[in-house]
């Protein structure tokens, strides 16, 4: 039972590693989806993400259509790398009541 536990807490470890790692990426990537509207016939194109209970658009400019396109890539990334991060965590969870979990009590016939 020694060594089960023993490859349980490496994976663990190994596990906590991984969502730092994820955390640090994430932060690094845009939040929120790239919507256009349109102000007098015109596209123009905003960033558009929570801030707490608020929703917010900033204005992002003239860009180029392979700086938009670097920027939807980048905001299709963290939402990757966010589901990655969920499963992470939750396998560090189903790890943890492996190691640590709660013993039922033996049923008295």
């Amino acid at each position: 039972m020694g060594a089960v536990r023993g490859i349980l807490g490496e994976e663990l470890g190994r596990l906590q590693e991984a969502e730092k790692s994820y955390r640090k990426a994430i932060s690094a990537l845009p939040k929120g989806s790239i919507q256009r509207k349109r102000i007098k016939g015109k596209p123009y194109p905003y960033l558009v993400f929570r801030h707490g209970n608020r929703v917010v658009s900033r204005y992002l400019g003239r860009l180029l259509r392979e700086d938009l396109e670097k920027l939807r890539h980048d905001i299709e990334l963290r939402r990757k790398q966010e589901q990655l991060l969920l499963q992470v965590r939750r396998n560090m969870l189903q790890l943890k009541r492996m190691l640590h979990g709660k013993r039922r009590p033996a049923r008295v016939l």
